[in-house]
Protein backbone atom coordinates (compact mmCIF):
# COMPACT_ATOMS: atom_id res chain seq x y z
CA UNK A 1 0.00 0.00 0.00
CA UNK A 2 2.87 2.34 -0.78
CA UNK A 3 2.06 3.29 -4.40
CA UNK A 4 -1.23 4.55 -5.80
CA UNK A 5 -1.42 3.59 -9.47
CA UNK A 6 -5.01 4.58 -10.14
CA UNK A 7 -8.07 5.83 -8.33
CA UNK A 8 -11.71 6.17 -9.24
CA UNK A 9 -15.02 6.42 -7.45
CA UNK A 10 -16.58 3.87 -9.81
CA UNK A 11 -15.84 0.17 -10.14
CA UNK A 12 -16.75 0.24 -13.81
CA UNK A 13 -13.62 2.30 -14.53
CA UNK A 14 -11.37 -0.53 -13.30
CA UNK A 15 -13.42 -3.13 -15.13
CA UNK A 16 -13.52 -1.37 -18.51
CA UNK A 17 -10.16 0.39 -18.61
CA UNK A 18 -8.04 -2.43 -17.22
CA UNK A 19 -9.94 -5.52 -18.36
CA UNK A 20 -10.59 -6.81 -14.84
CA UNK A 21 -13.61 -9.07 -14.60
CA UNK A 22 -16.42 -7.67 -12.44
CA UNK A 23 -16.54 -10.76 -10.20
CA UNK A 24 -12.77 -10.75 -9.74
CA UNK A 25 -12.68 -7.05 -8.90
CA UNK A 26 -15.58 -7.33 -6.45
CA UNK A 27 -14.08 -10.40 -4.77
CA UNK A 28 -10.74 -8.69 -4.12
CA UNK A 29 -12.38 -5.43 -3.06
CA UNK A 30 -14.73 -7.13 -0.57
CA UNK A 31 -12.16 -9.60 0.80
CA UNK A 32 -9.23 -7.19 0.96
CA UNK A 33 -7.07 -9.64 -1.01
CA UNK A 34 -4.40 -8.80 -3.56
CA UNK A 35 -5.25 -8.99 -7.25
CA UNK A 36 -2.44 -10.83 -9.07
CA UNK A 37 -0.70 -11.06 -5.71
CA UNK A 38 0.27 -7.40 -6.01
CA UNK A 39 -2.62 -4.91 -6.32
CA UNK A 40 -5.06 -3.98 -3.57
CA UNK A 41 -8.44 -2.40 -4.25
CA UNK A 42 -9.76 -0.21 -1.42
CA UNK A 43 -12.80 1.97 -0.83
CA UNK A 44 -10.84 4.46 1.28
CA UNK A 45 -7.63 6.23 0.25
CA UNK A 46 -4.30 5.42 1.85
CA UNK A 47 -2.96 8.89 2.63
CA UNK A 48 0.65 7.73 2.90
CA UNK A 49 0.70 6.18 -0.59
CA UNK A 50 2.79 7.94 -3.24
CA UNK A 51 0.91 8.73 -6.44
CA UNK A 52 2.49 7.08 -9.48
CA UNK A 53 1.90 9.18 -12.58
CA UNK A 54 1.15 6.58 -15.27
CA UNK A 55 -1.07 6.73 -18.30
CA UNK A 56 -4.02 4.35 -18.41
CA UNK A 57 -2.35 2.60 -21.34
CA UNK A 58 0.91 2.06 -19.42
CA UNK A 59 -0.98 0.78 -16.39
CA UNK A 60 -3.05 -1.51 -18.60
CA UNK A 61 0.13 -2.94 -20.17
CA UNK A 62 1.70 -3.41 -16.73
CA UNK A 63 -1.39 -5.30 -15.53
CA UNK A 64 -1.37 -7.50 -18.63
CA UNK A 65 2.30 -8.40 -18.08
CA UNK A 66 1.58 -9.17 -14.42
CA UNK A 67 -1.36 -11.38 -15.45
CA UNK A 68 0.92 -13.39 -17.72
CA UNK A 69 3.54 -13.85 -14.99
CA UNK A 70 1.00 -14.59 -12.26
CA UNK A 71 -1.05 -17.04 -14.29
CA UNK A 72 2.03 -18.86 -15.57
CA UNK A 73 2.89 -19.81 -11.99
CA UNK A 74 -0.65 -20.45 -10.84
CA UNK A 75 -1.89 -24.04 -10.89
CA UNK A 76 -5.17 -23.87 -12.79
CA UNK A 77 -6.05 -27.54 -12.48
CA UNK A 78 -4.56 -30.85 -11.43
CA UNK A 79 -2.67 -31.11 -14.74
CA UNK A 80 -0.62 -28.02 -13.90
CA UNK A 81 0.44 -29.17 -10.43
CA UNK A 82 3.95 -30.55 -9.84
CA UNK A 83 4.26 -34.33 -10.08
CA UNK A 84 6.68 -36.69 -8.36
CA UNK A 85 7.71 -39.91 -10.12
CA UNK A 86 9.18 -42.75 -8.08
CA UNK A 87 10.81 -45.80 -9.65
CA UNK A 88 9.04 -48.97 -8.45
CA UNK A 89 12.31 -50.96 -8.41
CA UNK A 90 14.29 -48.25 -6.60
CA UNK A 91 12.10 -46.13 -4.30
CA UNK A 92 15.06 -43.82 -3.66
CA UNK A 93 15.04 -42.83 -7.34
CA UNK A 94 12.52 -39.98 -7.60
CA UNK A 95 12.03 -37.23 -10.14
CA UNK A 96 9.99 -34.07 -9.61
CA UNK A 97 8.35 -32.60 -12.71
CA UNK A 98 6.48 -29.27 -12.95
CA UNK A 99 3.28 -30.69 -14.47
CA UNK A 100 1.45 -33.78 -15.62
CA UNK A 101 2.26 -32.88 -19.23
CA UNK A 102 6.00 -32.80 -18.43
CA UNK A 103 5.58 -36.15 -16.69
CA UNK A 104 4.08 -37.62 -19.88
CA UNK A 105 6.97 -36.15 -21.92
CA UNK A 106 9.49 -37.62 -19.46
CA UNK A 107 7.98 -41.11 -19.67
CA UNK A 108 7.76 -40.91 -23.45
CA UNK A 109 11.43 -39.86 -23.63
CA UNK A 110 12.22 -43.15 -21.86
CA UNK A 111 10.37 -45.02 -24.63
CA UNK A 112 7.26 -45.67 -22.54
CA UNK A 113 3.72 -45.04 -23.71
CA UNK A 114 1.97 -42.47 -21.55
CA UNK A 115 -1.05 -40.20 -21.59
CA UNK A 116 -2.42 -37.69 -19.11
CA UNK A 117 -5.75 -39.49 -18.84
CA UNK A 118 -4.12 -42.82 -17.99
CA UNK A 119 -1.69 -41.22 -15.54
CA UNK A 120 -4.51 -39.46 -13.67
CA UNK A 121 -6.38 -42.77 -13.36
CA UNK A 122 -3.28 -44.46 -11.92
CA UNK A 123 -2.63 -41.54 -9.56
CA UNK A 124 -6.20 -41.66 -8.28
CA UNK A 125 -6.00 -45.44 -7.77
CA UNK A 126 -2.50 -45.30 -6.25
CA UNK A 127 -1.25 -47.83 -8.79
CA UNK A 128 2.12 -47.93 -10.53
CA UNK A 129 2.26 -47.02 -14.21
CA UNK A 130 4.97 -48.44 -16.48
CA UNK A 131 7.26 -49.04 -13.50
CA UNK A 132 6.67 -45.70 -11.79
CA UNK A 133 4.52 -44.46 -8.95
CA UNK A 134 3.19 -41.05 -9.83
CA UNK A 135 1.53 -38.56 -7.47
CA UNK A 136 0.74 -34.87 -7.28
CA UNK A 137 2.73 -32.76 -4.85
Amino acid sequence: MTILYYNSTQQIDFIRKFNIHHTTFTKHLNNGTYYLGKYLFLREPVLTAKVKDMSDLDLSLMLENDRIKFNKNKPLNSSSKPVILTDVKNLENTTVLPSLGKCVEYLQSKGLSASQVTLVKHINLGKAYNGYFCKFL
